[in-house]
């Protein structure tokens, strides 16, 4: 029964997910202020260098790849870029602190979601207010329980580790309780409830760092930070729902083999969960396909060929001064 209240849980959230899959980033309303602060004074209608004008769709398109993060040079070559020749905005311009995180990730997310442009130049001095208005909230209107808020998932990193931890060794020891008795299992089941709870304890980290690094709420699956978010909250409930069907299945009560049963199918659901979080996670620091490009550059790239060139010729030197 809980499994299925699992997967019914988990089906329910998949589908409002992609009921609500509108676009959270407008483009005048959240990326034209930030564009405007930074980049307009050297990159706009009075001034253009390298012909590169942040107002222009058609200039902007060679820079941006609508979807694809990785491929826009705009992202990658300049924004985010540890080359000071490179980075945008340079560091002797007036905007020499650059964009802060919160900036940065509405600019992230609006290339995600497809870049649309539609650049409007304000006509009123209504208008001219709000283009003017920083993307950021100043840190002196928050109220002190909020920053507190904010601070506490600076630790949502760290945390995450103890109940990838726990609810892995769960199954793990799950699985030996075949071999090994009940001390195994007791073992399982007392680290699923403490990494249930610890779960819960980094998905409340996790909201709270999102919101410090720029990320509103949203219902979509169009970009990571929404799919780890939400995938996330599925692992927790599901570790908090596997609770009493191991509970049952240690005390023996009636019907313990059929909980034992959910209990290992739910263990390996969570346990997959778990995988896809982290790896989640992973793209999320150090960006998506982050994984497959390591490995091209470890095992495929040409450098490897290069390096593997010199030990044949060695090898063909030795076997002609041996065959001398």
């Amino acid at each position: 029964m809980y499994v299925r209240i699992l997967l019914g849980i988990s089906l329910c959230l998949a589908v409002v997910s992609l009921a609500k899959a509108d676009k959270i980033v407008e483009f005048r309303r959240d990326v034209q202020p930030v564009l405007q602060t930074h980049c307009i004074e050297c990159h706009g209608p009075e001034k253009a260098k390298n012909d590169f004008r942040v107002d222009d769709p058609e200039m902007m398109s060679y820079y941006v790849e609508p979807g694809d993060l990785e491929s826009s040079s705009l992202w990658s070559d300049y924004l985010i870029t540890d080359d000071p020749d490179m980075k945008m905005p340079p560091a002797n311009s007036t905007h020499h602190k650059g964009m802060t995180a919160a900036e940065l990730a509405l600019i992230k997310m609006w290339i995600e979601e497809g870049a649309e442009h539609d650049w409007s130049t304000p006509t009123t001095e209504t208008e001219k207010v709000e283009v003017e208005v920083e993307a950021a909230t100043p840190v002196s209107a928050l109220s002190t329980p909020y920053k507190v808020w904010l601070f506490q998932g600076l630790f949502h990193p760290a945390m995450t580790h103890l109940p990838v931890g726990l609810l892995s060794i769960s199954l793990v020891f799950l699985v030996l309780s075949k071999f090994g008795g009940s001390s195994f299992e007791s073992a399982a089941f007392h680290c699923l409830w403490v990494g249930a709870l610890g779960a819960c304890m980094a998905c409340l980290s996790g909201w709270s760092y999102a919101a410090h690094e720029g990320y509103s709420l949203s219902f979509s699956l169009d970009n990571n930070i929404d799919r780890h978010r939400w995938l996330g909250v599925i692992l927790a409930v599901g570790a908090l729902a596997l609770i009493p069907v191991a509970y049952k299945a240690v005390k023996n009560e009636e019907g313990g083999g059929k909980m034992k049963l959910g209990w290992l199918l739910g263990s390996l659901v969570i346990a997959m969960c778990v995988s896809i979080v982290g790896f989640q996670g992973g793209e999320l620091v150090y960006g998506e396909g982050h994984y497959e490009k390591e490995f091209d550059h470890l095992f495929l790239s040409d450098d490897a060929a290069v390096e593997a060139e010199p030990t044949v010729e060695v090898e063909e030197v030795a076997e002609t001064e041996s065959s001398e």
